[in-house]
């Protein structure tokens, strides 16, 4: 190991301290006001955890995920690795530098721009193994490094290339700082080959650059003005990080770090501070979220969560685009970041709806509270009103299996209050949870089922209630498995739709397939379980225009009768009914199926439907 007394320096180097120092404090002066801005509970959650097991935990995520990207190279591989090779290829970079001024000088403190640029400063280390190891790879980190910013590239001019339809359009801040990131690696390699072209040394990559592209006499009159261009382009792109979506480099890794330690949502919308600035400064707009959106599907692209977030962080426009979505759940399942999409934009309906006015006198004695003990505690909601067959085939479902069961909103009927909330009228819902929540415990239950998945999402959630719940594809496999019920495998072929609020809302997927397998076929689909396409009329949506609702339900329809079945099946009567209108294949929801199957079994195998053809015009 060689000790070097003497640091270098250079005017040019003087972009990137200032860039970078500027960035350090803008960052520094944004974490401590957002911090600040946490409650009293969060910020000792906080100091409690720094020291923790936690920090050790979140530090492993952060590699797999702010790093290696996993979840984005176990949807797509080739996407995977180009945030892989930008990212972790970077920290190669920074790491490498460390340990290459840290051996050539003897001294770990150096001062951060030496690391940068080292290969100005230093051209000729072979003398000694160990640098030529370093050399070895720092020029591999690079390498890893431009290889993704090809794909970047190429992503940005032809996005199917890398498996995706859709890419996030960029206001000008993002434009700015995407061109000074695109520029600064390049700059960095013709740099360092200029350098190499006029000193020798050198690892692969340089020697071979400088070869194809500078001769001696050249790289003496470009080594310094491409050193002044790498040390600007750097700098600049540090200034423009805090002010862009770049923002969420540093910020997804402190976010990592709070929700290992514990940090709870806060009530309210206030995405200026506390754990929400840090949520939303926290989405790097990668665009995973678009082509999961069903409304992208349907040629809708203004209010996906990358849009929001990124008007929500802007401080504006983010009003009209927050009614809009159908809160089916999709982003939020694809979301590498794992940001709370659905709660961010609930908040801000609650925010933007705060001073609206809500009559409620109409709870008081309302219903008469039954005191008899009862097996199961059934009720059909709102969506049961509109759609009595699928209440209807349950209930013969109950007595055919001997069940004993009280329909408690067969008369009178008061919403689960999930609607409420998904205007934004948190506390209206509230109102309707207690008042619910008194009716079922007055049933002296066993069990309470629900036919709509809206209201068993909502009261397995947010009511806590002493008794299980259960979805009626749920308890209709528990009597299927008892042998309560007993059903013969058909011929006819299912296509099942999961419907967003008992599959990515309750990740219940198996036993409504369970029990298509129990009586007949079910056909495989392209979009399905967490990937399933919402029905169209989720009631997420507050102003969605119905020409806009139908196209969604369209192409919905197209995935689901792509394989031919003789039926759309689904377990949410508001899917049921929003399908049926446009579809031109029967359908049916899960509860019809096994109630009609006995008399399709006795009666003998019927004759296969004439493949229908889907109406994708609304």
């Amino acid at each position: 190991m060689i000790k070097i007394e003497l640091i270098m320096y250079h005017p040019f180097v003087l972009p990137f301290v200032v860039g970078f120092s500027v960035m350090g404090v803008v960052l520094v002066a944004r974490y401590i006001y957002w911090l600040r801005g946490m409650s009293p509970g969060n910020r000792q959650r906080v100091l409690w955890g720094f020291f923790s097991r936690s920090t050790l935990l979140a530090v492993k995520e952060i590699l797999q995920e702010s790093l290696l990207h996993l979840k984005i190279f176990r949807v797509n591989p080739l996407l995977g690795f180009m945030h892989a090779s930008l990212a972790f290829g970077w920290f190669m970079l920074i790491v490498g530098g460390k340990l290459e001024t840290w051996y050539y000088t003897g001294n770990f403190f150096n001062p951060p721009y030496y690391a940068i640029f080292f290969r100005y400063f230093e051209p000729l280390t072979e003398g000694f193994w160990m640098n030529g190891v370093l050399l070895f790879y720092m020029e591999l980190s690079l390498l890893i490094v431009l290889s993704g910013l090809s794909i970047a590239v190429v992503k940005r001019i032809r996005k199917k290339v890398v498996g995706m339809n859709n890419t996030t359009r960029h206001n000008p801040a993002n434009r700015i700082a995407l061109f000074f990131l695109w520029m600064v690696f390049p700059l960095r390699l013709m740099a360092e080959s200029a350098t190499v072209a006029v000193h020798g040394g050198g690892s692969f990559l340089t020697t071979v650059t400088s070869s194809l592209f500078l001769s001696h006499d050249w790289a003496v009159w470009l080594e310094l003005p491409l050193w002044w261009a790498y040390s600007t382009g750097l700098g600049l792109f540090f200034l423009a990080l805090p002010f862009s979506r770049y923002l969420h480099i540093p910020t997804e890794m402190v976010m990592l770090l709070l929700k290992k330690w514990g940090v709870q949502p806060e009530p309210g919308f206030n995405p200026e501070k506390g754990v929400q600035a840090f949520e939303v400064h926290s989405c790097p707009g990668c665009g995973v979220c678009l082509d999961v959106c069903p409304a992208m599907g349907a040629g809708i692209n203004s209010f996906q969560s990358a849009y929001f977030v990124r008007q929500v962080r802007a401080g504006h426009n983010y009003e009209t685009i927050a009614d809009m979505c159908l809160n089916c759940g999709a982003c939020k399942e694809a979301c590498p970041v794992g940001i709370s999409l659905e709660s961010l934009r609930l908040d801000a309906r609650s925010h933007l709806h705060r001073k609206a006015n809500f009559d409620h006198r109409y709870l008081h004695g309302t219903m008469t509270l039954w005191r008899d003990t009862t097996e199961v505690v059934l009720y059909t909601g709102c969506m049961g009103r509109i759609n009595p067959k699928t209440t209807q085939a349950v209930k013969s479902l109950l007595h055919e299996a001997g069940v004993k069961f009280i329909h408690l909103d067969e008369h009178e009927s008061i919403c689960c209050g999930r609607p409420m909330a998904l205007a934004g009228a948190a506390e209206q819902a509230k109102m309707l949870i207690q008042r619910n929540r008194e009716l079922i415990h007055g049933q002296n239950g066993q069990l309470l089922v629900t036919t709509c998945p809206i209201c068993y999402r909502y009261f397995s959630s947010e009511y806590d209630l002493n008794i299980p719940v259960l979805h009626h594809s749920q308890f209709l496999w528990q009597l299927i498995e008892t042998q309560k019920l007993n059903r013969h495998k058909g011929n006819l072929r299912y296509a099942y739709h999961d419907p967003c609020e008992l599959g990515r809302g309750a990740n219940c997927y198996d036993e409504p397939r369970n029990l298509l397998y129990t009586v007949g076929e079910l056909v495989a689909l392209s979009s399905e379980r967490n990937k399933a396409l919402c029905c169209g009329n989720n009631i997420g949506s507050l102003t969605l225009a119905e020409e806009q609702k139908q196209k969604i339900t369209a192409n919905t329809l197209t995935v689901l009768s792509e394989n031919s079945p003789d039926y759309i099946v689904t377990a949410c009567p508001m899917c049921k009914n929003t399908l049926s209108r446009q579809s031109t294949l029967p359908v049916r929801d899960l509860a019809e199926v096994m109630l009609e199957c006995k008399e399709v079994n006795v009666a003998g195998s019927r004759t296969r439907k004439k493949q229908a053809s889907v109406n994708v015009t609304p």
